[in-house]
């Protein structure tokens, strides 16, 4: 499978009254903030008094909206000895469009890095693309084929037993694609780029306008362009011809059913329906909060938000459908019968059943980026301060009091544990509670070590704190730059960080290790056994008292080490590089196999080695070593 990629971190909660209650809101790469939903009125974006003709079609009724439900499809192994743990059914990439045939039976979803899945029969099965471009729009074309469009021009023939480049003649982002008919599609782009596609092909349409498209419809002789600017032309056997919208915002979605009104939706809530005169009329959107795709759904239409928001549009009228998720849906596609499908960032799925949305995938997705346990219970952290906790149904999310990233955890007590983040987050989790602590520093903090009676912390602009939790002290080591990694104890313990920075620190001061590996360091571990730090490059140091060696160097970053299954060090990385050193010194590739996630965290329980990263990926495996 592919990486899931990082979101940036979102911005504070919504004000109280917005629907969504306290639910935090993420932010999306545009860098557009999310709202709480006002109302659903009818309105005029532009503010202007124009008086719509009256409909002249009939209108579906809305249901009354049902609390959402969960069926995650089943989970499978990652490898020999390796079981998924987190999410289920397994770690699957940001997914950006789907499109469906036969009531839902059958999908097609892609995504980031050229990932593609094929949903049937209710498996999910993967798909080969050979690149690896965004792939941000797919439609079936007709006999088990489709058409899938992306970044730099892609185009892809997706039959039944192989995936055929097209060539696009342009290099283009292309942004979305729909069928016109057998073997035949419309793809629009950046600039303006409007495609006519078919097997032996791609032909540039001109449309008279040259601003980015980023949705297309086709519904019989018609295909309608949306795009940036509010920008809507309807190209038919008449040609292009712009038609006017209220609204100067970025629209990123436009579609229908087969007959009825047809919707277009963007940024900051616009939310257009296109009346029988062919005039565009403005409904009232959630402000702030963008809107991302539309689509058919059991005849009504359905339009997703980048906050998580699901709603059913008839006529003027609207219902939100509760989702249980506040972050993307970055597409929805269904037809007048069966299911609809959504899709999201972190490879999160949903169908939406009448009344109600399914999701159909389990756990947290957010990127995790260390574990260890507390009472006997495993727990993660990771970006946005994000505290997740194994139970009996799986992992779960605790509250949180920080939305810093969280770096590093250490076990206090039995029901006590540490985390340490960004801006100088420090939080003091308990069985009830997260709280946290007052920090003496607000440089960004990467490892921490030590026990209820002493600790030991380093991170950016080499900041070391020592001391007990209620009375910390900071010291900064002069010219090493940031520290990112950090093993032993509050008395002894062994930092790394910029340009192959290796520390060894006591309970006063600091002695610098030679290591000339010109990489940073990203993380090290020290156990009876040796030390041993990893970092760019692939590269991986054993760490002696006054020196260091290099062992291995080559291939994606490397984020974590620690002891794996059978007691031999393990280093684990990007791209779901995952290592491990044999009996000889030499390293190799372990039996761990996770798609191409960033690896990010390694911890040994007394029972199971797991590791963890991006998208929330968590696998785990039996120890071997007899411990």
């Amino acid at each position: 499978m592919s990486a899931v990629d990082d979101d940036p971190p979102p911005p504070p909660p919504p004000p109280p009254g917005g629907a969504g209650g306290t639910a935090k809101l993420a932010a999306i790469a545009m860098g557009i903030g999310v709202a709480a939903l006002a109302g659903w009125a009818i309105y005029d974006a532009m503010g202007d008094e124009r008086i719509a003709p009256p409909d002249d079609e009939d209108f579906p009724p809305l249901p009354t909206p049902a609390e959402p439900s969960t069926r995650a499809m089943v989970s499978s192994g990652g490898g020999v000895g390796w079981t998924w743990v987190n999410p289920r059914p397994m770690a699957l990439p940001t997914l950006y469009a789907v499109d469906t045939s036969d009531a839902g039976e059958r999908a097609l979803f892609v995504g980031v890095g050229g990932a593609a899945l094929r949903y049937a029969d209710d498996g999910l099965f993967a798909i080969d693309t050979g690149t690896d471009a965004a792939l941000r729009g797919v439609a079936w074309t007709g006999g088990g084929e489709a058409i899938a469009v992306g970044d730099r021009g892609t185009i892809l023939r997706m039959e039944a037993d192989a995936v055929r480049p097209i060539e696009a003649g342009v290099e283009v982002d292309l942004r979305a694609v729909a069928a016109t008919g057998e073997g035949q599609a419309t793809a629009v782009g950046d600039g303006g780029t409007v495609l006519e596609v078919d097997a032996s092909g791609a032909r540039l349409v001109a449309i008279g306008t040259e601003v980015d498209l980023m949705a297309v419809f086709a519904r019989g002789p018609d295909r309608f362009v949306a795009g940036a600017g509010g920008t809507i032309v309807r190209i038919g056997e008449d040609g292009p011809v712009v038609e006017p919208t209220p609204v100067s915002r970025a629209l990123r979605g436009i579609g229908g059913c087969p007959s009825g009104s047809v919707y277009a939706v963007g940024d900051r809530g616009a939310l257009l329906r296109r009346l029988a005169d062919g005039t565009w009329r403005a409904l009232r959107g959630p402000e702030g909060e963008s809107f991302t795709a539309v689509s058919c759904d059991h005849g009504r239409v359905a339009a997703v938000t980048t906050a998580g928001r699901v709603l059913l549009l008839s006529g003027d009228g609207t219902v939100e459908l509760p989702s249980g998720f506040d972050r993307v849906w970055h597409g929805v596609d269904g037809a007048t019968e069966g299911r609809s499908w959504l899709v999201g960032i972190g490879g999160r799925l949903a169908t939406i059943e009448q009344d109600h949305v399914r999701t159909r995938t389990a756990g947290p997705t957010y990127p995790l980026r260390a574990l260890g346990a507390m009472g006997g219970a495993l727990l993660g952290v990771g970006e946005w301060g994000k505290v997740i906790q194994q139970t009996e149904g799986g992992f779960g999310e605790r509250e949180s009091p920080t939305e810093a990233g969280l770096a590093a955890l250490l076990q206090l007590a039995e029901g006590r544990a540490l985390a340490v983040g960004d801006y100088g987050a420090i939080v003091d989790i308990r069985h009830d509670v997260a709280t946290l602590v007052p920090s003496p520093t607000e440089a960004s903090l990467r490892g921490v070590v030590g026990d209820a009676d002493g600790l030991m912390m380093v991170g950016a602009g080499g900041i070391v704190l020592r001391g007990r939790l209620d009375g910390l002290r900071a010291n900064v080591v002069p010219d090493v730059g940031d520290l990112h990694g950090l093993a032993g104890d509050a008395s002894s313990a062994i930092a790394v960080g910029d340009g192959g920075a290796v520390l060894r620190l006591d309970e006063r001061g600091f002695a610098r290790v030679p290591c000339d590996v010109g990489v940073t360091l990203r993380a090290v571990g020290r156990w009876p056994i040796g030390a041993w730090a990893v970092g760019d490059d692939g590269v991986i140091v054993r760490v002696h008292e006054s020196s260091c060696v290099v062992e291995r160097r080559g291939g994606p970053a490397l984020h974590a080490v620690g002891l794996g299954p059978e007691g031999r060090p393990m280093a684990v990385g990007d791209d779901g590089t995952s290592l491990v050193r044999g009996e000889d010194g030499s390293w190799g590739p372990s039996r761990l196999v996770i798609g191409t996630a960033s690896l990010r965290a390694v911890y040994r329980s007394s029972s199971h080695v797991y590791v963890a990263g991006t998208g929330g990926v968590m696998a785990r495996h039996i120890l071997l070593d007899g411990t």
